[in-house]
């Protein structure tokens, strides 16, 4: 009888292993692919931003004068 619970008992806890595998793998997954999507978005902006700025005029800067 005893042998039958541990037995049992083992059993529950390897399914709980593989349970626990499968759920951090998934998470894993999850957040990979929502990193790869922030950087993608990311990507996207700077390049943006990097287009606007080569199409703006560039400003004049006012010159120093070094003397006083």
């Amino acid at each position: 009888m005893l042998c039958t619970l541990i037995h049992l008992a083992k059993n529950q806890l390897e399914a709980k292993r593989h349970e626990i595998s499968d759920l951090s793998q998934y998470t894993t997954k999850v957040i990979r692919e929502s990193y790869n999507s922030e950087v993608e978005e990311l990507v996207a902006i700077l390049e943006i931003l990097g287009d606007a700025l080569k199409n703006q005029n560039p400003v004049e800067q006012p010159t120093r004068s070094t003397k006083k």
